[in-house]
């Protein structure tokens, strides 16, 4: 919901001219401690309920600017005031009467104390103004602090009551349990004298907001026995996650129409990922038609949102101590190292984060991959060869035909899952060290993997502590102490020795360089320089090392190559493949031994 279009605030404790402009849904403001950005949130509560917050009451020498009050003090033109203004988008239900926009600017003097003077849009006339006070009456703000302790939850089950109350079933519900208990109570008052009491029972409670606030929740972890309290025994990371499901459902069945949450640092006492889920909760909430959410933060989870209905805003201090807030398109010309140079380290970590997360998700495949894998595994009878993609078992199969005259010993198999085309990037050395891991210690035959000698296959091939190197037939690879797999990096010809300094041998190298040419119908497959990159001053310059295979990826057709043009090959086009075919044979005979 996108209730409240732009915040003017003025004089108010750090801020002296302070806007918010395009407002959306969930507003992300982020900065370091004390830049702040929880004087939003507090401005936000001052303007609704009249104080900055649910414990201290407003007073307007503690949240008068200093630097306002400096100036004050200087002169006795400047007056003593502070404000907070409010644009809202009118809801359609009302834009016959309040036009598509209006603001209300409600001000406070030293004279006045609590009380405020009120402004509005000078386009409401007179004779509309109660339809404005209407529509403000249908609006609640409720704040959640930073610290969220016993008290938030009292308050918000006292709110849950509220809520309740107006519900007849509620109440035929509190009938029944106070005729209940008078029934099993009957006799408690049996032998009082008359004088004293015609009759006298247990009556139905009149402060049910004072019992609903001892209340507590009942919840069961997977594991768990029996259920647990959710104030007494759970973490504070599990307790602050029922936090916004106690808010959607007050915003949801409460007699306002229009919401608009302040919350202070959700991810307090949350671990990353349980950070990265609130925060797609918190926009799921406020991409409802009912709750506008303003968040304060220092997390990346909530800062590195990308969504239409979000809005971020970096607030910082200035040379005067004065908060002042980046956003727009301001805030894409960012300075991540002028953050660090005023402590605040999310912006320049930011990238890193989102490479780990990507890292994280390419995992999960992976691990989804594998156990598909595992089940094709288990249902074949014979050693299995893996690859790090689909084109390189073509390309093998191919090479055993035409090196050896009988059938394979051995059956070789992608990494690459699913019916996307070769090469669709769902394989890959990360994938083949996830299904190597995954062999389980009583498989029933062979699992060799083939990794490239590459960047990624040599790390890939690192594995980890539960595969170590071992010789083979004089050749070096690694064997898995649980079970019947093995890695092994492709075997690098002599023709190939300037791969093996580069580290740049993928298996369409162990083709030599006239055949790597060759064209069928006009096609061939592509290899791609590598490019060497500098930096001269602020400018960055790329330009293609020397024309060699060595430096040189595979790029385009890589399919058709394994499918068309390899087969054409001779027999001597596929010599530096027998080394592959003589350490996988090694191996099986070795394992089956």
């Amino acid at each position: 919901m996108q209730l409240i279009k732009e915040i003017e605030i003025s004089y108010f404790r750090s801020f002296y001219k302070f806007k918010l402009r395009d407002l959306s849904d969930l507003n992300v403001i982020f900065g370091k401690n004390d830049s702040g950005k929880s004087n939003v949130v507090r401005a936000l509560s001052l303007f609704f309920s009249g104080n900055p917050d649910n414990i201290h009451a407003y007073d307007f020498v503690t949240d008068f600017c200093d630097q306002r009050l400096r100036e004050s003090s200087e002169s006795e033109d400047i007056r003593k005031f502070l404000y907070v203004k409010i644009t809202f988008n009118t809801p359609k239900s009302f834009q016959r009467s309040l036009g598509k926009n209006f603001y209300v600017k409600r001000q406070w003097t030293v004279s006045r104390g609590e009380e405020y003077i009120e402004e509005v849009s000078s386009t409401i006339p007179n004779n509309k103004r109660h339809i404005l006070t209407r529509l403000m009456n249908k609006i609640r703000f409720i704040h959640i602090p930073a610290i969220k302790d016993l008290s938030i939850f009292e308050m918000l089950l006292a709110d849950v009551y509220d809520t309740l109350a107006e519900s007849p079933d509620f109440e035929t519900a509190v009938e029944a349990f106070s005729t209940e208990v008078q029934n099993l109570t009957g006799t408690m008052f049996s032998t009082l004298p008359k004088e004293v009491s015609g009759k006298s029972k247990i009556g139905v409670p009149t402060q049910m907001s004072s019992l609903f606030e001892t209340l507590d929740f009942e919840t069961l972890a997977p594991g768990d026995d029996k259920p647990k309290s959710l104030t007494q025994q759970r973490g504070d990371g599990i307790k602050a996650r029922h936090i916004p499901e106690l808010l959607g459902y007050i915003s949801e069945h409460d007699e306002f129409d229009f919401h608009i949450w302040g919350f202070e640092e959700p991810e307090n006492s949350l671990d990353f990922v349980a950070a990265q889920a609130e925060a797609e909760r918190f926009l799921n909430l406020a991409m409802g038609n009912k709750v506008q959410v303003f968040i304060t933060t220092h997390s990346p989870s909530f800062y590195l949102l990308e969504d239409t209905g979000l809005a971020s805003f970096y607030v910082s201090k200035d040379e005067k101590g004065l908060s002042v807030a980046l956003q727009g398109h301001e805030l894409e010309q960012f300075d991540a190292q002028a953050a660090l140079g005023e402590g605040f380290y999310l912006p320049a970590i930011a990238d890193a984060l989102q490479n780990i997360a990507d890292i994280e998700a390419r995992a999960a495949i992976a691990e989804e991959n594998s156990a598909q894998l595992k089940v094709e595994l288990e249902g074949i009878t014979i050693p299995v060869v893996l690859t790090e993609g689909r084109t390189d078992a073509l390309i093998l199969e191919t090479a055993w035909s035409k090196c050896r005259n009988h059938d394979m010993p051995f059956r070789v198999r992608s990494c690459e899952t699913g019916v996307g085309e070769a090469g669709a990037g769902n394989g890959g050395a990360d994938s083949l060290a996830v299904c190597l891991k995954g062999v389980a210690s009583d498989n029933a035959h062979t699992v060799i993997g083939l990794f490239d000698y590459d960047g990624a296959g040599l790390k890939a091939y690192k594995l980890n502590k539960n595969f170590v190197e071992v010789s083979i037939g004089g050749m070096s690879v690694k064997k898995g102490i649980h079970g019947k797999s093995y890695a092994v990096l492709l075997p690098i010809p002599d023709f190939r020795e300037e791969c093996r300094k580069h580290k740049n041998l993928p298996i369409e190298f162990l083709f030599e360089d006239e055949y790597l040419s060759n064209e069928v119908g006009g096609v061939k497959l592509e290899l791609k320089s590598k490019k060497a990159i500098t930096t001269v001053g602020d400018e960055k310059y790329e330009f293609p090392l020397a024309d060699k295979t060595h430096l040189k990826d595979v790029g385009e057709n890589k399919v058709f190559f394994a499918e068309v043009i390899a087969p054409t090959f001779p027999e001597e086009a596929f010599v530096a493949f027998n080394a592959i075919f003589s350490m996988i044979c090694e191996i099986i005979e070795t394992d089956a031994n």
